[in-house]
């Protein structure tokens, strides 16, 4: 297991894509676990000295079990040598998304006490994947080699934006309380479809 040295801050990413003319956001479920059910981003707390864009990145690797960016994803296993691997990928997506659009980001505030918190939620375009096959491997694991079970989805931003008016308990409470999200997805959304 990948050893863990917490800080205070952290970092998420809700990846983006378009297929088919649709802007999608990917999120992911856990099926055990105060998180169960929920749409939730990927993300966590940083380690010592990492930086929040450091963080987004190895989280997502991590929470996906190294099996989004795998050519074959029924060999792929969460390995310190494997994130190191695709931390390169990652990190082309941010420069790409983050050199025309540095505003796709969000801080986080405290649910309770209005505070904003070291957090940064980045919005980063990837390239469209079927997680089909993913989430098959997920649910078909008999508990050796993933550390949890979850299941990747994407979601349109008509009805993300639906969530966040209507049925914002169906988020992940951190990504419920990302200022100016919905604002975000908007953005994104109005800047791709033009």
């Amino acid at each position: 297991m990948i050893e863990n040295k917490w800080d205070s801050s952290g970092a998420g990413v809700i990846p983006f894509c378009v297929k088919d003319g649709q802007v999608l956001f990917l999120f992911h479920k856990t099926f055990s676990g105060r998180r169960a059910g929920s749409l939730v981003d990927f993300g966590g707390g940083g380690e010592k000295g990492e930086s929040h864009r450091q963080t987004a990145i190895r989280e997502f690797i991590e929470e996906t079990e190294t099996m989004y960016f795998s050519d074959n994803i029924h060999t792929a296993v969460l390995t310190q040598d494997r994130v190191q691997d695709q931390i390169p990928l990652m990190e082309s997506l941010f420069d790409r998304t983050m050199q025309r659009h540095p505003e796709w980001w969000c801080r986080r505030v405290n649910g309770g006490s209005g505070k904003q918190k070291d957090w940064k939620t980045f919005f980063i375009e990837f390239d469209y994947r079927d997680v089909t096959d993913i989430n098959r491997e997920w649910k078909l694991d008999d508990a050796t080699r993933f550390t949890k079970r979850r299941e990747l989805l994407w979601v349109p931003a008509d009805t993300l934006c639906e969530i966040y008016d209507h049925a914002p308990d169906r988020l992940w409470k951190r990504v419920r309380q990302l200022v100016n999200a919905k604002q975000t997805i908007k953005s994104i959304t109005s800047c791709l479809a033009g």
